[in-house]
């Protein structure tokens, strides 16, 4: 296909020779190290590691740091006798971008829970004005709170519904921090890992 189109033709060694490992294993050809074009040495990295990390019908989703793990064996020489099958400066270049996209995600993550406590914050003053409206004998006192409350109500709050809101976000917020927790000793995992 890439080489029956003029734009695509530049790229066709990536796709013919994805397969190939520098220990000759691969297939179409056998190629060995030098003999492997540098399209395919990198498209073969990035083939392994979605085909090991992404969830499919037959397997479940596996850590980047495991996955990062399982192709570092592939790019060290397991043995004097072997060879590596996969080029290990494209595997250093592959954990690079994996802790840029990783720090990246934390940031925007970091950002929501930012916003995420914002609302929690206005929604807990909304439940103190709230309580104290009910405590309140005097009408005056309560159509204070009341109109306490409505100003700090967002888009579809209402006095009947903010403590609902209240705890999605809560349970949001704490998904987050989760996440973040994971993606902290994901990266950590990442970073010690030498090739």
């Amino acid at each position: 296909m890439c080489m029956k189109d003029l734009k695509l033709r530049p790229y066709y060694a990536g796709t013919i020779f994805h397969h190939e490992a520098l220990d000759g294993s691969g297939y179409p050809k056998g190629l060995t190290k030098k003999d492997i074009p540098i399209e395919g040495q990198i498209i073969r990295v990035a083939d392994e590691f979605d085909a090991i990390a992404s969830k499919r019908q037959y397997k479940s989703h596996i850590d980047i740091s495991d996955t990062l793990l399982l192709l570092k064996e592939d790019a060290t020489a397991l043995s004097k006798k072997h060879d590596a099958k996969i080029n290990p400066k494209i595997l250093k270049a592959l954990i690079k971008v994996i802790i840029d996209d990783i720090e990246y995600e934390k940031y925007c993550v970091k950002e929501y829970v930012e916003y995420l406590e914002q609302n929690i914050k206005r929604l807990n003053q909304i439940h103190q004005y709230a309580i104290k409206m009910k405590a309140s004998k005097k009408q005056k006192d309560q159509a204070y709170y009341e109109n306490g409350i409505k100003l700090l109500l967002s888009a579809g709050e209402t006095i009947e519904n903010y403590i609902t809101i209240l705890e999605e976000y809560e349970q949001a917020k704490q998904i987050r921090d989760d996440m973040l927790k994971k993606l902290d000793t994901e990266i950590k995992k990442i970073k010690k890992m030498k090739v």
